[in-house]
């Protein structure tokens, strides 16, 4: 990999947040832009999270008594303007806590499904309300979702949305409003299944838009609208398909280079510009578009040594991007760019 000799962003030395992890965290922001991190515990499989402090810094990990997990949770603000987590249980079953006030504590939630094969990735629909996709323990897409934005637990489903997946969807609103679930097939093609309309519960079949590809998808949505899916390709490098200027089809897929250990992570800075992350020879690299929806990205930096997992990424409050990854001491493990400008970027780990 190249590191360039002017990185495009800077970032602040990388911290640790303590706790002890199995998998990788999940991050979300509350309603007043604080960041909250939840993880597997790895002495007891349970649910555990910390979060940014109004004066600075973070708090201490609490346990939130939702029972044991038996993969990574992943979360997300909703309509309600509260923080929804969702996680596969001890038993298998789809469950998710929520926060029972804005910005505050968390219920004890409620069980969405029963038997899921694979871990829950969340969506929000057009309107705000939130919906849940995972592979069925017969290798299908499946979803729930709730029926009013009331964020009270209102919720239906599972419904079978076809296809036959080898790992987790990855999911997003395009410009239309229509959620969009894209997902690496048993055949080892990248598929995508879209909604027909913003916020109604038909979907058209499952469109096969890449062939080959080497592991699980993540999508970024370009400050056009135009969505653009990422992943490891079978040559291990990051490859990427953005949508066509008309949201009907697909562009070039084309390679973006690197080494990827598992699979990637992207997010939308303050400027606009798309970001990659990605776990690569045990170490955390970033690139990123050089102007806003382009296709021109930049070299791969270097912004974190000898970490332990796949990233994941939030913008704070500040706009400001915030990487997170499972350290190899089991810890979690924090970034955050430096300035909150065009083209910040991250300071490299010590």
């Amino acid at each position: 990999m190249t590191v360039p000799s002017t990185p495009g962003m800077s970032w602040d030395s990388v911290t640790s947040l303590g706790g002890q992890l199995t998998g990788n965290p999940a991050v979300a922001p509350s309603s007043d832009g604080r960041l909250e991190v939840f993880i597997r515990g790895r002495a007891d499989n349970a649910l555990s999270h910390c979060h940014q402090l109004i004066l600075g810094g973070w708090s201490e990990w609490e346990n939130l008594g939702a029972g044991t997990l038996s993969g990574d949770p992943s979360a997300l603000r909703t309509a309600a303007r509260r923080i929804g987590v969702f996680f596969k249980n001890g038993q298998g079953n789809l469950e998710h806590p929520w926060q029972t006030v804005i910005n505050g504590g968390y219920g004890p939630g409620a069980t969405l499904a029963n038997s899921i094969g694979g871990d829950p990735v969340p969506g929000l629909h057009a309107d705000g309300r939130p919906a849940a996709f995972f592979r069925g323990t017969d290798n299908a897409l499946w979803h729930v979702w709730e029926t009013t934005k009331s964020g009270y637990g209102n919720w239906t489903g599972p419904a079978a949305l076809g296809g036959t997946l080898s790992g987790d969807p990855a999911v997003a609103t395009d410009a239309r409003g229509r959620l969009q679930v894209f997902f690496r097939g048993t055949d080892g093609h990248l598929w995508v299944v879209r909604q027909r309309d913003p916020n109604n519960n038909t979907w058209e079949s499952p469109q096969n838009i890449a062939q080959n590809i080497g592991g699980d998808p993540v999508v970024g949505t370009n400050a056009d609208g135009r969505l653009e899916v990422f992943f490891r390709g079978t040559d291990n490098a990051l490859w990427h398909l953005p949508q066509t200027d008309d949201y009907n089809g697909w562009s070039t897929l084309s390679s973006l280079g690197g080494t990827l250990t598992g699979k990637p992570a992207v997010a939308r800075a303050a400027d606009a510009r798309l970001a990659t992350f990605h776990w690569g020879g045990g170490h955390l690299w970033v690139n990123e578009q050089t102007i806003v929806n382009g296709t021109d990205w930049s070299a791969w930096e270097q912004i974190a040594q000898n970490i332990g997992g796949e990233p994941v990424v939030e913008a704070d409050g500040h706009g400001r991007l915030n990487v997170f990854f499972h350290g190899t001491d089991h810890a979690v493990w924090h970034t955050a760019q430096t300035f909150f400008r065009p083209g910040a970027g991250y300071a490299t780990s010590p």
